[in-house]
């Protein structure tokens, strides 16, 4: 039977709780999780995502600016900068030529290509990527700059020879700043255009080098020196005259353009004409010691050719030559005139500065009819003679000092006189003084000599002689002997 009032046993109920929790906890992840994802997302929506490389530079987290600034060249906001070739530098503010990169394009190409939803993809793993970037500027800026900069003034300037006290040296050539224009222009041009910001204007080559360098007048200099140093004595059997240094220099000239060094034959002339002058004797009167008369002046005559006589163009072509070839010269005699085989001089050892006859010599007094020949002072011969009968001009000796200078033997004598005379006759023994005709020689068909017979029945120009005396003038008396012929001055010669 059943108990009144008995306990009934109690259904336990199944609790929420855990599920309660289990919701809570997940509903704080889901909160947490969508925290962290719109925290992340907020952050990295101006950002690179983790995990980022753009050409192997990690750049998680930078922003656009932060990266531009990574990636911005060196160069950007700097300068072109040239060197001149005188060391001093033309900048080119890279700024002014608005040059620049498209390096921000490529980077936000790349950032755009990341989604700031995705962030936390960025920690699955590494994202690489990569890119190339070109420059840019303007070209007719650039080229306007480089136009308007200043390259400088300085003049080039050619080597050239200098005479200093010392000699002559060579002053070397000076590079300037002349220069081809387009040619650095287009270098410049190219340089740029490679990236290269620091250039050196000399290396295009546009400078205008100097047409003439120090080497390559070495050689005209040492000519120079040496002429300097050069010496050309002129022997005068009794003296000497030395050209050197200064007077040499005087007679050369330098051609800057052909660098030749030629002799100025006008100059060389001029010098010529000052030896002639202080020393020819040719056609000129002289003193004398005349046997009978005592001191006398012998006259000159046209016919009379003793004495040295300077062949001045010959004399001076010799002088350019000897410069031109640029060595010294020890001893050398002046040109002298030559014709028909007679040479315009004297006797050497006679020479002097107040006289050329000296002490051997033959003498004619033609007043008194009479030879004499002197050697070493010393009267060795003497005899009466017959010259040029005094009727006419044109058989008249004349005075003056003539030269012995031809001898022969049987010579036929055959000529005629500006008068029409004719004559053709042979002597034995011909001793020629003259380039006329005129010679010391024996005439067989004369029965006497001296006295006034010249002045009726004399030469036609010649001194008539005694066989003997023209034998011993033949053998005795040597080539280039002087002659003086005179009259007394009161006779009418």
């Amino acid at each position: 039977m059943a108990v009144s009032g008995a306990k009934k046993k109690k259904k336990k109920k199944s609790s929420n709780l855990p599920l309660i929790i289990t919701l809570a906890v997940f509903g704080v992840l889901v909160v947490g999780v969508l925290t962290a994802y719109f925290v992340g997302r907020s952050y990295y929506s101006d950002r690179f995502l983790p995990n980022t490389f753009i050409n192997n530079i990690n750049v998680s987290g930078m922003t656009l600016d932060e990266a531009d600034k990574t990636f911005r060249h060196v160069e950007e906001g700097g300068d072109f900068t040239v060197v001149r070739q005188d060391g001093q530098e033309v900048h080119i503010p890279l700024d002014a030529i608005d040059y620049g990169y498209n390096t921000d394009e490529k980077v936000k190409e790349i950032f755009d290509r990341q989604g700031s939803g995705a962030w936390f993809m960025g920690y699955a793993g590494k994202a690489d990527y990569y890119f190339s970037d070109s420059s840019h500027y303007d070209r007719d800026k650039l080229k306007a700059a480089l136009a308007a900069a200043d390259w400088g003034s300085a003049k080039t300037q050619n080597a050239e020879i200098v005479k200093t006290d010392s000699g002559y040296e060579i002053k070397d050539a000076v590079q300037g700043d002349e220069m081809d224009y387009p040619t650095l222009e287009s270098y410049l041009l190219g340089k740029f255009d490679q990236g290269i910001f620091t250039v050196a204007a000399k290396d295009s080559d546009c400078y205008i080098k100097p047409a003439i360098e120090a080497a390559d007048l070495a050689e005209e200099c040492e000519k120079l020196n040496s002429i300097n140093d050069l010496y050309i004595t002129y022997d005068f059997d009794y003296t000497t005259e030395t050209l050197t240094g200064d007077e040499l220099q005087a007679m050369i000239t330098y051609d800057e353009d052909t660098f030749e060094i030629t002799a100025d034959r006008e100059k060389c002339m001029d010098y010529i004409e000052k030896l002639a002058e202080k020393y020819d004797t040719y056609d000129t009167e002289r003193k004398f010691h005349a046997t009978l008369q005592g001191d006398i002046i012998v006259p000159r005559s046209d016919d009379a050719k003793y004495g040295w006589w300077i062949y001045q163009d010959e004399t001076c072509d010799a002088l350019v030559k000897m410069l031109e070839a640029g060595e010294s010269v020890e001893s050398v005699k002046p040109v002298y005139y030559e014709q028909y085989g007679y040479t315009y001089t004297g006797v050497p050892e006679a020479r002097t500065a107040d006289d050329d006859i000296g002490d051997t010599y033959c003498e004619i007094d033609l007043s008194a009819q009479h030879f004499w020949y002197y050697e070493k002072g010393e009267m060795k011969y003497e005899c009466d003679i017959v010259s040029g009968q005094t009727t006419s001009l044109a058989r008249t000796t004349l005075p003056g000092v003539y030269k012995l200078w031809n001898k022969q033997t049987n010579y036929r004598m055959k000529a005629t006189n500006a008068d029409g005379e004719s004559w053709d006759n042979t002597c034995n023994y011909w001793n020629n003084v003259s380039l006329c005709g005129i010679g010391l020689h024996d005439a067989s068909w004369r029965y006497a000599f001296g006295g006034n017979i010249y002045k009726y029945d004399g030469s036609h120009g010649c001194v008539n002689m005694p066989y003997d005396a023209a034998k011993y003038v033949y053998d005795n008396v040597p080539l280039e002997t002087p002659v003086i012929m005179y009259y007394k001055s009161a006779d009418a010669a």
